[in-house]
């Protein structure tokens, strides 16, 4: 570890943690613009930001950028906290220092000097092949993974050993410029997601963001607000209702109209030009034409009209016609 981020470390350890109380009335006065409260918290929860970062450190950026960029996202999320949802300070926070570590890993790391669309190939191909591995009792061959992906064997091949090359790297081997960590001291425990996990799920939530951008303004807030896509925290049907002065059951059929939408669309996208899902229309049905729908007026106009004739002609009493021009007697 080199000698700036010693000094960091040291610094930051002398700065107290933060109670629950503590967090809430400094979060109070932060939403009234209070800046001597924000800087506060920010600096209360800088460890957080190299717990976090630590994670990441064998990903290909220098450790102290992604300090950098995780303290970044720790002041975004200082002046977006809510306590009010329910949540400490550090499950919020943690949520935001991610999404920027992975930000930048996604934008300098030499994990994504592949392209983005290359980094979505590579989660595709190892998702197929955990699906046909299970399938198949085995590791399935390349063939059979090319047959699945549409793809060529020659390509599948290229795949594999990205996937290999990238898993290469020994739990024993010396990380840092000193090279007095191991690997392992950097792995988390199972409860938490991965780092590869967090990238993959920035790429799929860029994606999704592109294709929301295709849906209608309500539509596209219900499920940022239903899935937190925006700050990581999912509203309840009731949250949602309010934000929107709707009922709960309303928020549902919205809800459950875009997803279509979204799975048509996440669809139409991964399959160019195939159909949309079975169930699932790719726009909404069509209104009819002015013409038939004139026609279907006519029809019911005629079957009113021939009905009341036929009232009128039981209630009518009888006449007797002798020729033409007779009058009743």
């Amino acid at each position: 570890m080199s000698d700036p981020i010693r000094s960091y470390l040291r610094d930051i350890k002398e700065i107290p943690l933060l109670t629950a109380r503590q967090e809430i009335e400094l979060a109070t006065k932060i939403r009234r613009g209070d800046t001597k409260a924000k800087r506060q918290m920010t600096l209360s929860n800088l460890r957080l930001v190299i717990n976090i970062a630590k994670r990441y450190a064998h990903l290909g950026v220098p450790l102290l950028d992604l300090i950098e960029e995780g303290n970044l996202g720790l002041m975004k999320a200082v002046t977006k906290y809510n306590p009010k949802k329910g949540f400490r300070f550090s499950t919020y926070g943690a949520w935001w220092i991610r999404q920027y570590i992975t930000r930048a890993i996604a934008n300098q790391g030499k994990t994504v000097r592949i392209p983005v669309y290359m980094t979505e190939l590579l989660s595709k191909f190892k998702r197929i092949t955990e699906e046909l591995s299970q399938k198949l009792a085995r590791r399935p061959t390349a063939s059979e993974l090319a047959r699945r992906m549409r793809l060529p064997v020659e390509r599948i091949e290229r795949l594999q050993e990205l996937v290999t090359s990238s898993q290469a790297t020994s739990l024993e081997t010396p990380v840092g410029e000193e090279g007095e960590t191991e690997m392992i001291d950097l792995l988390q425990d199972e409860t938490t997601p991965s780092p590869q996990e967090d990238i993959g799920r920035f790429l799929q939530h860029e994606r999704i963001g592109a294709l929301l951008q295709q849906m209608g303004e309500r539509e596209r807030r219900v499920l940022v607000l239903r899935y937190g896509l925006e700050d990581g925290i999912s509203r309840t049907l009731g949250e949602t209702a309010k934000f929107f002065d709707i009922t709960r059951e309303r928020v549902r059929q919205i809800e459950a109209v875009a997803m279509r939408k979204l799975r048509a669309l996440i669809a139409a996208e991964e399959t160019p030009g195939a159909p949309a899902a079975a169930g699932v229309p790719a726009s909404p049905p069509k209104r009819p034409a002015p013409r038939t729908q004139k026609r279907k007026r006519r029809t019911r106009a005629a079957r009113r009209h021939r009905a009341a004739r036929r009232h009128a002609a039981v209630a009518r009493p009888h006449t007797k016609r002798v020729g033409v021009g007779a009058r009743r007697r």
